[in-house]
């Protein structure tokens, strides 16, 4: 007959469990086979589950998150094969280490600090928010409008599952920049003798950017009559070529934001 099907004196079999790690398929009755499924797939004794000589009860040994499921038992006798109501067998477990959202550590003043906290938790985990050391929010999510950069620092998200008694922590460090402003290019002399030493100084009145200079709107390629001082602010070119004519800009940026100075226009100068 087929799999479901009642057993054929109208006796109801069921899922007890008799502990934390043990389950028993009831009633007992004599001379039946008992087999037992998870997730719709039979399970067989190995070293994490163990079976009673007939079948009817069954062992989790060293219980894990994957354990969780709805468990079965399936009764079989030479006329009929009955199966059990599923059994939902819940494993608590975690939480696990939290994942903050977004993953970008640099944000842009003067806009508006979302983050959000995600740990794989049974029961559900609880969460908090600490902003250097100090409780945010008791939530999963933390909002902050309209930051600035004193709402740089050290953010931890703080999980806690109140069955396991585990906590977990994650700590992400924030940077809130200002926008770069626009930068200028100073020039020794505009107009060049040919085989001239000529320097090109980038200013910007902002600290900790990054500085890249451009020629004709493409990204400079220093030949080697070009030098670059160490933080890129001065290019310096030793032997002016008619080669080198042409415009120059310089570009400052920081995590958040970018400023393209206007054009130098570089020529050589006619004798």
């Amino acid at each position: 007959m087929e799999d479901g099907h009642k057993w054929s004196s109208s006796v109801h079999f069921y899922v007890h469990r008799l502990s934390s790690n043990k389950l028993t398929c009831e009633p007992k009755i004599n001379n039946t086979i008992y087999l037992w499924r998870i997730n719709g797939r039979n399970i067989t004794e190995d070293g994490k589950r163990k079976l009673s000589d007939d079948n009817r009860i069954l062992t989790l040994l060293n219980i894990v998150r994957n354990d969780t499921g709805p468990y079965e038992c399936e009764v079989h006798n030479p006329v009929t094969i009955s199966r059990s109501f599923p059994f939902y067998l819940e494993i608590s477990y975690g939480p696990d280490d939290p994942i903050i959202s977004p993953s970008n550590t640099h944000f842009h003043s003067r806009t508006n600090l979302s983050l959000s906290c995600e740990a794989d938790s049974i029961p559900p985990a609880r969460y908090s928010w600490f902003v250097n050391g100090v409780l945010q929010a008791s939530s999963q999510e933390l909002f902050i409008p309209d930051i600035t950069t004193n709402n740089s620092g050290s953010y931890t998200c703080f999980v806690h599952n109140s069955v396991t008694g585990l906590n977990r922590t994650t700590v992400k460090i924030i940077t809130v920049l200002e926008p770069v402003t626009l930068p200028v290019i100073q020039v020794t002399k505009t107009l060049v003798k040919e085989n001239d030493h000529v320097m090109l100084t980038c200013v910007s009145n902002d600290t900790e950017v990054s500085i890249h200079w451009l020629f004709n709107g493409q990204s400079l390629r220093l030949t080697g009559r070009m030098k670059l001082s160490q933080n890129n602010s001065t290019l310096s070119i030793n032997t002016f070529l008619r080669a080198d004519s042409g415009e120059y800009e310089c570009e400052v940026s920081n995590p958040v934001s970018s400023k393209r100075s206007d054009s130098i226009q570089l020529d050589i100068m006619r004798e």
